[in-house]
């Protein structure tokens, strides 16, 4: 339980880190279109 929450922990951290740097690099327009892609 502990390994699996520490998990879930690692990829919300990793996915909030790739928000934001797509969102400074590429940009809200074409980051909103790539996520909407990828969901």
């Amino acid at each position: 339980m502990y390994s699996y929450n520490f998990l879930i922990t690692i990829r919300i951290t990793y996915e909030e880190l790739c928000i934001k740097f797509s969102s400074i690099l590429i940009g809200p327009k074409n980051f909103y279109r790539h996520f909407k892609k990828n969901f």
